[in-house]
């Protein structure tokens, strides 16, 4: 039998669970062996590929994946025989694992080669979807994902629809003179997220335990809304109207921009990051400013803002359907998970929640799934308890 084909045995028998320590030995050294990456690339992708992973997975995921093997494999490679061991095996378990990939950031200490899956797909947690509630300007509350398509509510000549694929839409229908101001809540529940296009055209995403009020109708001189929570912005231009989003003791003013607020009290800081456009943030406390270009992210925390560069794609990973994460703590990533999936995170060994981790993962796999990858790194494992999630080393 062929190199190749003994390797694609190999993988199959791992992916059913049945690669004995001496198969696994085997299929990582038959990896390993490659010293060009030209030929390792190619191999892994013809597996890949073979295994059913292309149907879901995209072209630019097997690029991450390889380019941060080729990253780590180049860092230690000199200084470790069984570190190119260590990343072959992330390999096949992005390979094998269909809910994503996921590396530990730092050398294992275990010298265990026996890598297999926990069994945590028993314990099924559904991610979550599009549920929201709508509170209106009289009190009164709206189920949205209960709710039919169609007109919901109309308002001070505005129009509430919810449209096929579950967005919210504000339609101007007439704006009498002297109407006074009415303002609207969408809360999303854990597990839940939105989207909705204001009356301006401005678009907003909603994370998961999110809250956003705003005006059904902008006017006067600016337009203001208020946020809790995490939401993705794609404010419509309008050099006479800036937009005004206020979160804590942080408002953020554009005039027409794409930008992303994390403000979760949970979080030490409020983090704003900007992807397009020009953002001024402001403490309301002390009066501190600070200029974001594309690419950057300012923290406030304790009334001080600092301003650093970030990788804008891991920030709104939430938005385009993913949690993507670099070097991240395993005590910030439970946080995500744990409001997605609406599940309660309980450490039994403190020490786990600073382990970092690298990789990418969709948010619509099951929780055991996600939790079953992050598992196969051996540094961290996890008991399904109903909506409880243990955490141990």
């Amino acid at each position: 039998m062929d190199i190749q084909n003994r390797t694609s045995l190999l993988l199959n028998l791992y992916a059913e669970n049945k690669c004995s320590k001496e198969e696994l030995r085997e299929l990582f050294q038959l990896i390993n062996d490659r010293p060009d990456d030209a030929d390792v690339h190619r191999e892994l992708k013809e597996i890949w590929i073979a295994t059913g992973s292309e149907q879901s997975h995209s072209e630019e995921e097997w690029n991450s994946m390889y380019s941060t093997i080729l990253e780590l494999s180049g860092k230690e490679q000199k200084k470790s025989g069984h570190y190119w061991q260590r990343i072959a095996a992330a390999a096949v378990i992005f390979i094998c694992v269909s809910a994503g990939l996921f590396f530990y950031t730092r050398k294992s200490a275990t010298n265990d080669n026996s890598i297999k899956p926990n069994s945590l797909a028993i314990n099924k947690i559904a991610p979550g979807g599009n549920k929201a509630i709508l509170t209106l300007s009289n009190g009164t509350k709206v189920s949205l994902d209960g709710s039919a398509e169609g007109v919901i509510a109309s308002q001070g000549g505005v129009q509430v629809i919810k449209a096929a694929d579950g967005q919210l839409i504000y339609k101007i229908k007439e704006q009498p003179a002297n109407q006074k101001l009415a303002f609207n809540t969408i809360e999303t529940p854990r597990g839940g997220q939105f989207q909705l296009n204001m009356p301006d055209g401005t678009k907003v995403w909603l994370n998961a335990m999110s809250s956003f009020t705003y005006p059904v109708s902008f006017k006067g001189s600016v337009r203001k809304v208020t946020l809790k929570g995490e939401a993705y912005f794609e404010v419509a231009k309008d050099k006479h109207l800036p937009f005004i989003v206020t979160s804590g003791s942080q408002e953020v003013q554009v005039l027409g921009t794409h930008f992303n607020i994390n403000s979760y009290t949970d979080q030490e800081a409020i983090q704003t990051t900007l992807l397009e456009g020009l953002v001024k943030v402001s403490s309301t406390t002390n009066g501190n400013t600070a200029l974001l270009k594309p690419g950057q992210q300012s923290q406030l925390h304790a009334d001080q803002l600092k301003v650093n560069a970030v990788d804008v794609e891991e920030v709104v990973a939430w938005k385009n359907g993913s949690f993507t994460y670099n070097k991240s703590k395993l005590e910030d990533i439970m946080k995500q998970l744990s409001r997605w999936y609406d599940i309660e995170v309980v450490y039994r060994d403190e020490e786990v929640k600073h382990h970092l981790f690298s990789g990418t993962v969709s948010r619509f796999k099951d929780a055991s799934e996600v939790l079953g990858v992050l598992e196969l790194t051996r540094l961290v494992h996890f008991k399904i308890e109903g909506r409880r999630i243990i955490v141990m080393k």
